[in-house]
């Protein structure tokens, strides 16, 4: 129930909104920064910048927020969409959505939703999927998303992220 659409409000929504993460990489409320920056002017699907991994970046931000501050009861499915742009017809780069215990950091749950299905060289693409959440998920735990470059030798840009719970 976190709102980072870069209208700058970043507050959080009410129970009835099942959006978990909606941002379009111009607010970064809940997102950490790795060493070597992976946020880019370069390519953007709306606003001013997006994400990027690819061409020797391995690793894009990282969004890391409690679950049970994002979603009033615990998610059975997460749906996730976004806005790929890749460089080369396939890419083995990933978005990766992940739950962690808080102190541990051990995982609970790790999906890598693949970046290229469909997409163009060149051309931005929607991205669709829903992800199918453990039992034994627990609103202490932590979300978490962010890009795997996989040894992509091409950028690969995300714009526009969106997940939401569906519970």
């Amino acid at each position: 129930m976190f709102d980072c659409n870069g209208s700058g409000s970043g507050q959080t929504a009410s129970a009835n909104d099942k959006t978990l993460v909606n941002t379009d990489f111009d607010e970064f409320r809940g997102w950490v920064s790795n060493a070597d920056s992976s946020l880019s002017n370069r390519q953007a699907h709306s606003g001013r910048y997006s994400l990027t991994v690819g061409g020797g970046r391995e690793y894009g931000m990282t969004f890391k927020y409690p679950l049970g501050e994002l979603a009033a009861v615990k998610p059975r499915t997460l749906h996730v969409q976004a806005w790929v742009r890749v460089e080369e017809t396939t890419t083995p780069a990933q978005l990766v959505v992940e739950v962690t215990k808080p102190v541990t950091s051990e995982r609970v749950f790790w999906r890598g939703v693949h970046l290229f299905g469909g997409s163009k060289p060149g051309k931005w693409t929607k991205l669709e999927t829903d992800l199918v959440m453990p039992d034994n998920i627990a609103f202490d735990q932590i979300l978490g998303v962010y890009m795997w470059g996989n040894g992509a030798q091409k950028p690969v840009y995300l714009d526009d992220l969106r997940i939401t719970s569906g519970d």
